[in-house]
């Protein structure tokens, strides 16, 4: 058996080094000292080989497999491919940090889930078709809040605004419609208008030091 420099043999099991030549889904062709060679990837190489990556490969038989990836001299990105579903367990503290950009997808979800969960950044973004925010209790700080919708609506047991100055500004119409309402200024109530109407079904009252009219 005519072997090259960098192989070895161990029952029946030879591994080489190789130069990948050619990738696709089928897997790869390794360039050795035996020639070139088709090769799929061990179910433990995760990094998918590109062009000029140096690899291990593992022979016997007819079956060929690349092991690993030794060295890369191309600055192409890592990248790293799971046919079945992954799970990672960690006993302690786990840290996933990138110095540029860190994306975190799903095809169909994503979930997270902890008994605290801290989001934190200069500018936090939230989009989606649907936003749903639920719980027991929601607070929310803000030296500004600005908001745009073309609907709002509201509903609650008890609503609460209270502020050192207040303006709203309706162009069109402001229905409200409530079973008692009390207004109270603790200096001046004005209320001007093109045409004032008052109506009453039983009682219209004023009552004052004085009252005035016209």
């Amino acid at each position: 058996m005519n072997l090259t420099e960098n192989a070895q043999v161990t029952q029946g099991i030879i591994q080489q080094i190789g130069e990948v030549e050619k990738c696709g889904e089928a897997g790869v062709m390794v360039s050795t000292g035996a020639g070139i060679v088709r090769a799929r990837l061990a179910f433990s190489c995760l990094v998918q080989p590109v062009c000029g990556d140096v690899v291990l490969l593992s022979r016997r038989d007819d079956a060929c497999f690349v092991l690993s990836i030794l060295e890369r001299h191309s600055d192409a990105p890592v990248e790293m491919r799971i046919a079945g579903s992954l799970a990672i367990d960690v006993a302690g503290d786990a840290t996933l940090q990138a110095r540029g950009t860190a994306r975190l997808g799903g095809g169909e979800a994503a979930a997270l889930t902890a008994a605290s969960v801290e989001i934190a950044g200069r500018e936090v973004e939230l989009s989606g078709e649907r936003l749903n925010l639920i719980g027991k209790a929601f607070s929310w700080f803000a030296d500004t809040f600005d908001g745009t919708a073309r609907v709002i609506r509201q509903v609650s047991d008890v609503f609460a605004l209270r502020a050192r100055s207040h303006s709203r500004q309706v162009e069109d119409m402001e229905l409200v419609r409530v079973g008692h309402l009390d207004l109270r200024a603790d200096k001046i109530l004005n209320m001007n208008a093109e045409h004032a109407i008052v109506k009453s079904r039983e009682l219209v009252k004023f009552d004052g030091k004085q009252i005035q009219v016209g």
